[in-house]
């Protein structure tokens, strides 16, 4: 018996577990935030032991000008998952609005840039060497697209909020993206001058396929050593899901828990590290997934800015 398929749906957004530490990646009104030069370096391998898994660099910087008003920045991701290799390079922009004395402030950001698709043709195997997709010479092609993203941050001493848009053009020819939502929001509790709690949360949605909910919540340590767990889960919403994954069971290969580690060697550079366990059967076949970032920051921060790195 022969099968073909017509349409496959996977896994589109890039996946990151220490969001917390690099906002930009997910929203362009993060830009500026901490009001000084700020830069990471993050590396992704997801799913270790499996064959042509995801793998995911970024670098990205940002800063403000104009008395702290403006937000700039930019972020290049590469990402390679199987026969796909995806590089985005962007800039960002935010507009910052201080609303009160104490600190509390809104700002709206936008991204806009360029990704090059590309597909590694001696990794995708045909059943039938006549089909039309080899002769159209398609594979053999980069696909290049403008893109751009939205959103707005609030932050002020205890609390912040973000909400963005992002991959809002998502043609490439053969292959078709859905724009992603990210909806975050996080809490500081002091407990104590040495020791504070920070939970979060983080709703993704591409529209198209499941949901996932990020719940996390960090004790941080002197303000030097954050240690947190992190629960990823995906959300079965019925209308989303094929006749044959309704039927049974569902289990989303997306339920993880994660394992975070976070170092801050000096005031101004950082080091993290997590480590994602599948709670699916994913867990027989992977040991999880490794995430490494590397931050540094530079300049002096503005006096009233409180809590200059929390969220």
């Amino acid at each position: 018996m022969l099968c073909r398929a017509e349409l496959v749906r996977a896994q589109q957004g890039v996946m990151f577990s220490q969001y917390i530490f690099n906002g930009l990646v997910l929203n362009p009104a993060y830009a500026g935030y901490k009001e000084k030069f700020n830069a990471a370096l993050v590396y992704r391998n997801q799913w270790v032991g499996i064959e042509s898994a995801p793998t995911t660099i970024t670098l990205m910087a940002d800063a403000t000008v104009l008395n702290n008003l403006i937000g700039i920045g930019g972020h290049i991701m590469s990402d390679k998952v199987g026969a796909q290799q995806t590089l985005s390079i962007m800039t960002d922009y935010s507009y910052r609005l201080q609303l009160d004395k104490a600190g509390s402030r809104l700002a709206l950001g936008l991204s806009i840039g360029l990704t090059q698709l590309s597909l590694d043709e001696s990794l995708i195997q045909f059943d039938d060497p006549n089909d039309p997709l080899i002769a159209s010479g398609l594979l053999g092609e980069n696909f290049y697209r403008p893109d751009f993203n939205v959103g707005v941050f609030y932050d002020s001493k205890l609390v912040s909020a973000g909400l963005s848009l992002t991959e809002l053009w998502g043609d490439y020819k053969i292959v078709k993206k859905s724009p992603q939502m990210y909806v975050t929001a996080s809490m500081l509790i002091p407990i104590n001058r040495d020791f504070m709690i920070r939970p979060s949360l983080l709703y993704k949605d591409d529209f198209k396929m499941q949901p996932s909910v990020d719940i996390s919540a960090f004790g941080i340590i002197k303000d030097k050593f954050w240690v947190g767990l992190l629960w990823r889960n995906g959300l079965p919403f019925s209308g989303r899901l094929t006749k044959d994954v309704a039927n049974v069971r569902y289990q989303s290969s997306i339920n993880s828990i994660t394992i975070l580690l976070n170092w801050y060697i000096k005031p101004d550079l950082n080091i993290g590290y997590a480590w994602d366990v599948p709670l699916s059967k994913l867990n027989q076949v992977s040991l999880g997934s490794h995430e490494i970032t590397l931050g540094f920051s530079l300049g002096k921060r503005a006096q009233r800015v409180l809590t200059p790195r929390y969220f």
